[in-house]
């Protein structure tokens, strides 16, 4: 399905005209987009947990702060050759 038939299935089934559509899928977007570059940053230790915990809140810091250690015992079990 091309982006033009989605959208247009989209004003039929929200009953929005597409500039409205179009806007909150950019501002969808742009926020997905930070989030992930917040993560990364932390990930990466150009950002803080506390700079973290201010931009998306507890409950992804915690989210983050999980998978990290799940992956860091994985590589660890992957690495002790059992």
């Amino acid at each position: 399905m091309t982006l033009t038939e989605k959208l247009s299935y989209l004003v039929s089934q929200r009953g929005e005209d597409e500039a409205t559509l179009l806007a909150r899928a950019v501002d969808t977007g742009v926020e997905t987009l930070y989030r992930e570059a917040v993560i990364e940053a932390y990930l990466a230790g150009r950002c803080s947990r506390e700079a973290l915990l201010q931009e998306l809140g507890p409950a992804i810091a915690a989210e983050v702060d999980q998978q990290r250690e799940a992956l860091r015992r994985d590589v660890e079990w992957g690495l002790s050759g059992v």
